[in-house]
């Protein structure tokens, strides 16, 4: 048996490639493989050049891998463009009656695998739309799948449509069958029965929601921007279900503000964006932590400045988050690097949040929040304590008390009997009235200030015990140390593997918390390693600067990415391998 495959699936927007991209790892799911896929697309909602790559493994599969070794041409005019990036080699699959791969000087050594499609679908139904059916009967031959398996899939898919509708889907995928069959077309795969898997197939923006739900979310706002629209979406659709809120609002500002005042009345709150909608968040971002409302924001980075590539992904967007908002207050940052992670993400996220009455900012980008992926093991059953909301305060309540040795107070939620308390946007006293206006400057209100400032900002020095401390992995001998932060960790872990096949010996230190952050232990790690490289998706090297800034430690080497789509291990093995020459 090979060990793993790479499907390609290329055609223009509006050809259904998320639904078949989809379709076809959850077949694939359903053999027990384990599958990670990534789509390519451009801002359009039709024309345009896409592509969905997936790479299947009975091993665990870290990247959408490079090279496919099966692409699928939905049409002419992907033929034609995709031609620079087929692979000597490669299983093509086409409609050979709308598409003539020698019109466009294709190379001899790939493998033709082109098939009637249109005609073998006339001969089941006028629905254009049952090609694609024809070509997974044709890929599952190649690929030695299961009949019954894709069949169940074709069921949960099509189901709601009525019988008449499987049917069709059923005898489409028996003519690809058996035309690869009486064409003797080679697999790659062995016939046989799989195992029957019971893992999901997850994106990460819906793992982050999971994550947030299962600690208890009750509140969700959103105004749709790629790529953190799918939160909105996803929520959406299980809303009978949840028992919680969901709101698309009329812009980001609204969106913000609505998740404060939730959270203000006791709901454990978040909203999402990209990059864009966060500036225009963060007056009210600001405005949650001088008045200690718990709020969870998560912001999937995609290409900027402006508008920049609306769907394309980028890791700039560090120092904005790190920025936000005026003056300072404590900001925890999240960076998730995997689907996994993700999930355990939307859990720490919320209850930090609550726990210390701070503001946490997840960092996503768009190639973790549209990647899917199958993850054999998500813990929803979870109990979540609520931390600090006061049901019977006493007479004397004071909201923002100063007798706190983390800096956390007790709060109450609007109505609760001898908990009504001031609070607004401004600096204040206990009790919370403001000292912003007449008391501001005076000599008995500087001292308050400062007691309050030192309050609040006391909460990290906690925050930073709640954190994993960050850790090398990898060889403990290496030739070079590789840093990584948020959705390259499994792209440099390949990258790794890789090297060790090629004799060179590295390890890795991979950030997840940016704030507050592991300066001391980061330093001690950077100082000691031999070489040092960091891998980021932006032009400036952010990651680098800041960890430059917080540890005084400068990284030797850079691999930076930042036309838009995801590095690739390949990069990262060329470049350790420039750097050790040196």
């Amino acid at each position: 048996m090979k060990q793993e495959s790479v499907i390609r699936f290329v055609g223009s927007a509006g050809d259904g490639l998320v639904s078949l991209g989809l379709l076809f790892s959850k077949i694939l799911k359903k053999h027990n493989f384990n599958v990670l896929g990534f789509r390519s697309y451009q801002s359009v909602i039709r024309g345009g050049y896409n592509s969905y790559q997936i790479r299947y493994s009975q091993d665990e599969v870290l990247t959408p891998g490079e090279n496919a070794n099966i692409i699928v041409l939905l049409n002419k005019h992907v033929a034609k463009i995709h031609k620079p990036l087929v692979n000597i080699g490669a299983m093509v699959i086409y409609d050979n009656e709308s598409i003539d791969l020698k019109e466009f000087e294709y190379p001899e050594e790939i493998i033709d695998l082109g098939m009637p499609l249109g005609s073998i679908t006339k001969e089941i139904s006028k629905l254009r739309v049952l090609k694609n059916i024809v070509g997974f009967g044709a890929i599952s031959y190649l690929l030695g799948l299961d009949d019954e398996l894709i069949k169940e899939v074709i069921v949960e898919q099509f189901g709601s449509k009525g019988e008449k509708v499987i049917e069709s889907n059923f005898q489409a995928l028996e003519k690809g069958l058996e035309y690869a069959e009486e064409k003797g077309w080679l697999a790659i795969w062995e016939k046989h029965k799989y195992e029957k898997a019971q893992q999901m197939v997850i994106g990460g923006n819906e793992a982050l929601a999971l994550g947030m739900l299962s600690a208890g979310l009750k509140f969700y706002s959103g105004y749709p921007m790629t790529p953190a629209t799918s939160l909105v979406h996803y929520l959406t659709k299980h809303l009978p279900k949840l028992g919680m809120i969901v709101k698309q609002t009329e812009d980001e500002i609204a969106a913000v503000g609505m998740a404060v005042g939730a959270a203000f009345c006791g709901a454990r709150s978040a909203t999402g964006t990209s990059g864009g909608g966060f500036a225009l968040m963060t007056e009210i971002i600001g405005m949650a932590a001088i008045e200690e409302i718990p709020l969870v924001v998560i912001n999937s980075q995609r290409a900027g400045p402006s508008t920049g590539m609306a769907t394309k992904t980028e890791q700039a967007d560090l120092f904005q988050v790190y920025g936000a908002s005026q003056g300072e207050f404590p900001k925890v940052i999240i960076a998730p690097g995997t689907i996994q992670d993700a999930f355990d993400t939307g859990i720490e996220a919320l209850e930090i949040a609550e726990k210390f009455q701070v503001v946490v900012i997840v960092l996503m980008d768009l190639y973790l929040s549209e990647q899917i992926a199958t993850i054999r093991k998500l813990d929803m059953k979870r109990k979540n304590p609520r931390f600090q909301i006061l049901d019977k305060p006493p007479d004397d309540f004071k909201r923002y008390s100063l007798d706190t040795e983390t800096g956390v107070t007790s709060r109450t939620v609007p109505g609760t009997k001898n908990g009504m308390f001031f609070t607004g946007s401004s600096e204040r006293n206990e009790e919370g009235t403001s000292l912003a206006s007449t008391l501001a400057g005076l000599p008995e209100t500087l001292p308050i200030r400062e007691a309050m400032m030192e309050k609040r900002m006391r909460k990290l020095d906690y925050i930073i015990k709640e954190f994993k401390v960050p850790t090398l992995e990898g060889s403990k001998d290496s030739e070079i140390t590789l840093v990584s932060w948020g959705s390259t960790k499994n792209i440099v872990k390949e990258a790794m593997m890789k090297l060790e096949e090629d004799g060179v010996k590295t390890n890795h230190l991979h950030i997840k918390y940016v704030s507050p952050f592991h300066s001391e232990e980061i330093e001690e790690i950077l100082k000691d390693a031999k070489k040092t490289l960091i891998i980021e998706q932006n032009f400036t090297g952010q990651m680098h600067d800041f960890i430059r800034m917080k540890t005084g430690v400068n990284i030797g080497h850079k691999l930076l990415r930042y036309d838009g789509e995801p590095i690739i291990p390949s990069q990262i093995v060329a470049k350790v391998k420039e750097v050790i020459k040196e």
